[in-house]
């Protein structure tokens, strides 16, 4: 399957990126785990975004698509824990693992599937639309009319003056 332009690909990985963090908060926080600080999980789902937006160049396959997910469930939960930590008792670790995993199969499911929808839409409303023609070989010099010259002195012989300045001024 064919890459969509650059901006489509940029929007598509932070797409992923936002949607892993959103369901890694909320697996987490699902299964019993602390909620940390507002501004920590926004830097870290940005961080994840950014870490995805480097995947724009490759196809999303849903492999890869696991690989990251996965990788971004398992980065958050880490951070997450790290930073609730302090606070609460850790939480049944069956639990937290089944949510985990839970939304990693869910987010791959999802987008995986709307990742195709779109591309088959894209595809749908760009063979309706007029496409641009490629510029045809040159196969000969380019001949450009150009209208005859008039020769100089027809041209300035309203403006060009034979009279000098006048004789005081010299």
């Amino acid at each position: 399957m064919p890459l969509p332009p650059a901006p489509l690909r940029h929007v598509r990985c932070a797409a992923v990126g936002v949607i892993t963090g959103a369901l890694a908060v909320l697996a987490h926080t699902t299964a019993d785990g602390e909620l940390p600080d507002t501004g920590l999980v926004l830097s870290l789902v940005a961080l994840l975004t950014w870490a995805c937006t480097g995947f724009a160049r490759r196809e999303l396959t849903p492999a890869r698509m696991l690989a990251l997910i996965g990788g971004g469930q398992l980065a958050m939960h880490f951070m997450m824990s790290l930073a609730a930590s302090r606070h609460v008792p850790h939480a049944e670790p069956s639990r937290m693992v089944a949510a985990h995993v839970a939304a990693t199969v869910l987010t791959v499911v999802v987008l995986a599937a709307a990742e195709r929808t779109v591309l088959a839409l894209a595809r749908a409303v760009a063979s309706v639309l007029p496409r641009r023609s490629a510029p045809l070989p040159a196969t000969a010099p380019l001949v450009a009319v150009t209208p005859r010259p008039l020769p100089a002195v027809v041209v300035f012989l309203d403006v060009l003056s034979w009279r000098g300045p006048p004789a005081e001024q010299v």
